[in-house]
């Protein structure tokens, strides 16, 4: 969510509060652009929008213009991102990848989880917000002899924490805009 948090620190005619901004995203045109967030452009630039709008323009996009456009561009962008590296990592796990498990601020997006769940077409859970947090006192229990393995720390944590599903809606779109994805990503 860095990239949405620093173009919240630019933006003038945004909402204050995130869950609006995120909700007005939705009135955006889908897939109108992409950009690929882990590109080295997108780690600190002096102006997250213009990096933004920058890469847009060089790959021969549509350049988002409003906040609207912008958050839009970012949630789908992420949710491609997903469905790229779940597909590096089937073809390197010797089990079969069946879902994914997303924990972390992200994932009070409700928006961004379903656009993950239509991206990589396979249930999305969300939860522990806090997995650092909770991750700690696990091994702490464990350096204290009240938890045995990973195992028990796993039942522990599902037991204690509410987690939400999201199951793919629509995936059909995702398809023509992967292909998209994958050609401004290289």
């Amino acid at each position: 969510m860095w990239l949405l948090e620093r173009c919240r620190q630019e933006w003038t005619d945004a909402p204050a509060n995130v869950n609006e901004i995120n909700k007005n995203a939705m009135e955006a045109e889908p897939f109108r652009s992409l950009i690929n967030p882990d590109d080295a452009r997108f780690a600190n630039p002096a102006s997250m929008v213009e990096a933004i709008q920058s890469f847009c323009r060089e790959t021969g996009q549509p350049v988002p213009e409003t906040y609207r456009q912008t958050a839009r561009c970012i949630f789908e962008s992420l949710a491609l991102r997903y469905r790229q590296v779940l597909n590096y990592l089937r073809q390197l796990a010797p089990f079969p990848i069946e879902k994914l498990h997303v924990i972390g601020g992200g994932t009070y997006n409700t928006y961004l989880m379903q656009m993950a769940a239509d991206s990589i077409g396979m249930p999305v859970l969300t939860g522990p917000v806090e997995g650092t947090a909770i991750g700690n006192i696990m091994l702490q229990a464990k350096a204290a002899g009240l938890v045995k393995d990973i195992f028990d720390m796993r039942s522990i944590i599902a037991r204690s924490i509410e987690m939400k599903t999201y199951l793919p809606k629509d995936t059909a779109p995702w398809d023509e805009a992967f292909r998209r994805f994958e050609q401004i990503s290289k």
